[in-house]
């Protein structure tokens, strides 16, 4: 069975889901639900990356059962955590089945926006990645850069950038910790250095890293380069 009798996981940072709804919120609200049913140690919510069903969302995953949801809005929440997470019982309304393996993406049309005009750090493989002050302070923001998940650490003084899940096992590097020279993933306890993406102690490889820029306190983030 593994470490938790169920392992759900959010798309937070894929090209659709987030701005399909608050799912950072959706998260928080899983969790303290689970917390409140005592279920703590028992069940492990987690945000994910993009799970390449971009227009489907926002979407949920819930294992060992394998089931993936799709159109998941706030109010279905508590009927997804009592009658799934907590009673084993799938939510069959809001089940996805494509009917195919593997990606399924569609098209979702941006609302249309007046142009504006384009700044001089996002031509070229400079991407615009958020404001600085986003990024919490000494703290890390998992974000989707031109479709490519990023984490943004913050030691302070300086701004990282490297790939967003831990090499290891997929998990999410944003719920691990750092101290301004290492980055921990919680999961297995894999460290990496913030600078370099180098692998440290038990860690048997490192971390893709990007290079980042500050210009006007916006963040902007090179994603061709590895």
């Amino acid at each position: 069975m593994g470490q938790y009798a169920r392992h759900v996981f959010v798309c937070t940072s894929g090209d659709t889901c987030p701005a399909q709804g608050d799912t950072e919120a959706f998260v928080k609200t899983l969790r303290a639900g689970a917390q409140k049913a005592g279920l703590k140690d028992d069940v492990r919510i987690n945000k994910a990356g993009c799970f390449s069903q971009c227009g489907h969302g926002p979407m949920v995953v819930v294992y060992p059962e394998n089931v993936w949801y799709a159109g998941v809005k706030e109010g279905d929440l508590e009927e997804l955590l009592t009658s799934h997470i907590i009673g084993g019982k799938p939510v069959e309304r809001l089940r996805y089945d494509p009917g195919k393996p593997g990606a399924n993406k569609i098209e979702v049309k941006p609302a249309a926006s007046a142009p504006v005009a384009v700044e001089p750090a996002a031509q070229g493989g400079w991407k615009r990645a958020c404001r600085r002050d986003e990024v919490p302070s000494n703290g890390m923001k998992q974000i989707a850069v031109d479709g490519t998940d990023v984490l943004l650490i913050d030691t302070g003084d300086a701004v990282y950038a490297c790939q967003a899940m831990c090499p290891h096992e997929a998990v999410p590097l944003e719920q691990g910790v750092h101290d301004g020279a290492a980055l921990t993933c919680l999961e297995h306890l894999w460290q990496f250095d913030i600078k370099t993406g180098a692998p440290m102690g038990d860690a048997e490889c490192g971390l893709k890293m990007y290079p980042v820029k500050d210009e006007g306190g916006m963040l902007y983030v090179e994603v061709t380069r590895g």
